[in-house]
């Protein structure tokens, strides 16, 4: 049996939030196996648009806070917060291993300033590198973005 991959998703995150994050957890579930979500936000409007979606109820849970990392936050406004936002638990979630990644559509500056705050750097690595999949002629390669 393959191992269960915990995804830490930031519901508050980006535009049209959260009822979009949730499309895409609908979406992942859909083409996926062995995911639990611990999805981050305020659970008075993630239930009702859960609820009508086709995700099984066992393989996602929801950690309910009111505070969220706002788009015209800069990075250390953000930071600054509060520890209580979806962007920082979810953050926080990998650190304490209880989620294996996070997912969030949310504040780029944000979300690297708060990870670089709660989370470990690879040995020798002084800033962290966004990726993405690039569509090439012999399939997906991974960009990364060294700032």
């Amino acid at each position: 049996m393959k191992k269960m991959i915990r995804i830490a998703v930031d519901a508050m995150g980006g535009d049209n939030a959260p009822e979009k994050i949730i499309d895409g957890i609908e979406l992942h579930y859909n083409k996926s196996e062995n995911i639990y979500y611990k999805i981050f936000g305020n659970e008075n409007l993630i239930k009702p648009i859960i609820n009508k979606k086709s995700i099984d109820k066992k393989i996602y849970e929801i950690v309910h806070t009111d505070e969220k990392v706002e788009g015209e936050d800069s990075a250390f406004t953000a930071a600054k917060r509060g520890k209580n936002t979806s962007m920082w638990l979810a953050i926080e979630s990998v650190k304490q291993n209880t989620s294996d990644i996070i997912v969030s559509a949310g504040n780029t500056g944000a979300l690297l300033v708060i990870a670089k705050l709660n989370l470990k750097m690879i040995e020798n690595i002084d800033k962290p590198a966004l990726s993405g999949l690039w569509p090439s002629k012999k399939g997906m390669s991974v960009v990364l973005d060294l700032g």
